[in-house]
């Protein structure tokens, strides 16, 4: 077989291809080069300049929300929707549910808190009989009264209530139709209710009055609470209604009560028809319904940490301060919560470590001195010195905190008792209150405290506060917007000798 034979490459070809490639490389270095040169001052401009300039198109906006109402744009909603002014007793407007058969009595309970000066508003009664025309025979320490429109036209099928139920629903749609000016909440109460004024505007305070707000407490009955409703504000102690729901309901109410002829009272109507037009419940602990019967001295020395706004069935309880008559003991009652104000009730603890004693201070009320050491956690509970309104006492009944009076029922473990006799404001100026609280023993005819003595505490020198009678405490305000972070108010031993213990709290 022969050779296959190799094509003979010439030196010349080989000089000519690489000449070619080295032109066609620095071309493309050229062309690479320009390039750079145009893209990167393009690029730079693109982002440190290009978002400076005005776009030619308008940014986007939110579109109209369907949920506002009267054309408002979600932008207008969220100014309406920042925190809203101060507001002032000139801005509420009190409808008070009474009768022309309770009135004579109740007015009592009403001038105890109303401040004719400085307050709006009227008591609704169901007729006339004299008493409207006489007008308090020009009393002005009361607010006016006034009788309600007929309701007889009303279905009311309910066989255990009151047809008064339909009249006093309609108090705030009757108080709006008055005209008063520059009303930004109305609340309903009854005329058994005592009103903490002031507490009563830091609470409402809370809230944008002019969008619609529904705010009120429950009852202390789990059982009525489950009967009518736990998302129900109960008319007693107060329900506050902000200006624009106010306003809904006018247009609705009366269509809205033919709807409900069967439910029981004013509350519950009042309920529904808020439910219709779709507004909750901002459940504030402050308003006490105080559906219960007995010794209210439990709920008073536990309160919640939250400001006293109110506190209803004043005429069914026991006298809250012992020692006194009813009314005396409201009278009291009302003078500690006009001088406390924003403090009224407040809890503090403090602990003697040396003498191994709990003292447990409701400010305005009373002091309670335990012979041992007992933990915040069980103070908190109400102790149940009352049975429900249905008189059932059982602590499953109420839907609250409480705990049973066995704890101390031994003779030996209750605590001493020191009552509030009187109170006044410091006369070197300052916000510093000062109150008297005496030893029950004494003022209150104890007689158990001579059995403490020989059973309990042999050794004279064991027995808590051994000579003690009188216990003063000095309150200092708390901070402007304790109310938004509230707190247990801090409690101090100051002094203490023969007769006379001093704590001050705050």
């Amino acid at each position: 077989m022969s050779a296959v034979t190799k094509p003979t490459v010439f030196s010349s070809d080989k000089g000519r291809r690489r000449r070619l490639l080295l032109h066609h490389n620095f071309h493309a270095i050229i062309v690479g080069t320009i390039a750079l040169l145009i893209t990167i001052p393009l690029w730079i401009y693109l982002v440190f300049y290009f978002p400076l300039n005005p776009s030619p198109h308008p940014p986007l906006k939110p579109f109209p929300s369907i949920l506002l109402r009267d054309g408002a744009t979600s932008d207008q909603h969220s100014q309406i929707s920042e925190l809203p002014p101060l507001i002032s007793l000139r801005h509420i407007v009190f409808g008070i549910a009474s009768s022309a058969h309770l009135w004579p009595r109740r007015r009592e309970y009403v001038r105890l808190w109303w401040r004719s000066d400085e307050m709006r508003g009227d008591v609704w009664l169901d007729s006339d009989v004299g008493v409207v025309s006489s007008n308090e025979d020009g009393n002005c320490s009361l607010p006016r009264l006034r009788v309600s429109e007929d309701t007889s036209r009303f279905r009311y099928t309910n066989p255990t209530g009151h047809p008064s139920g339909l009249r006093i629903a309609r108090i705030v749609t009757e108080s709006f139709r008055l005209g008063y000016e520059d009303v930004r909440w109305f609340l309903l109460c009854d005329d058994d209710t005592i009103v903490n004024a002031e507490n009563l505007m830091v609470v409402l305070g809370k809230y944008d009055w002019r969008e619609m707000v529904y705010v009120g407490g429950s009852s202390e009955s789990h059982s009525a609470n489950t009967h009518f409703s736990h998302s129900m504000g109960f008319g007693g102690a107060g329900i506050a209604i902000s200006y624009p729901l106010a306003r809904a309901l006018v247009d609705m109410e009366d269509e809205c009560l033919e709807r409900y002829p069967m439910l029981y009272g004013s509350d519950d109507r009042l309920h529904a028809c808020i439910t219709e037009i779709g507004v909750p419940l901002f459940r504030e602990n402050g308003f006490h319904q105080l559906d219960i019967r007995g010794n209210a001295a439990g709920i008073l020395a536990a309160h919640p940490i939250t400001p006293f706004v109110s506190i209803h069935h004043v005429e069914s309880l026991d006298p809250l301060y012992p020692g006194l008559n009813s009314l005396d003991s409201l009278k009291l009652f009302t003078k500690a919560m006009t001088t406390h104000t924003h403090t009224f009730l407040q809890r503090s603890i403090c602990y003697d470590r040396i003498n191994k004693l709990t003292i447990s201070v409701s400010l305005g009320y009373v002091v309670q001195v335990f012979p041992d050491v007992v933990l915040p956690r069980e103070l908190e509970r109400s102790e149940k010195t009352y049975i429900a309104w249905n008189k059932i006492g059982r602590r499953e009944e109420f839907d609250f905190d409480t705990r049973e009076s066995y704890s101390y029922r031994s003779l030996c473990r209750k605590p001493v008792l020191f009552f509030l006799r009187d109170v006044k404001r410091d006369e070197g100026g300052g916000n510093v209150t000062i109150g008297s609280y005496s030893r029950l023993g004494n003022a209150g005819g104890d007689r158990s405290e001579v059995m403490r003595k020989i059973f309990c505490f042999p050794r004279w020198s064991s027995s808590p506060l051994l000579g003690v009678q009188r216990i003063t405490v000095l309150g200092n305000p708390l901070r402007p917007n304790w109310h938004l972070f509230p707190r247990r108010m801090e409690c101090r031993i100051q002094k203490r000798n023969n007769k006379l213990l001093i704590l001050e709290v705050g």
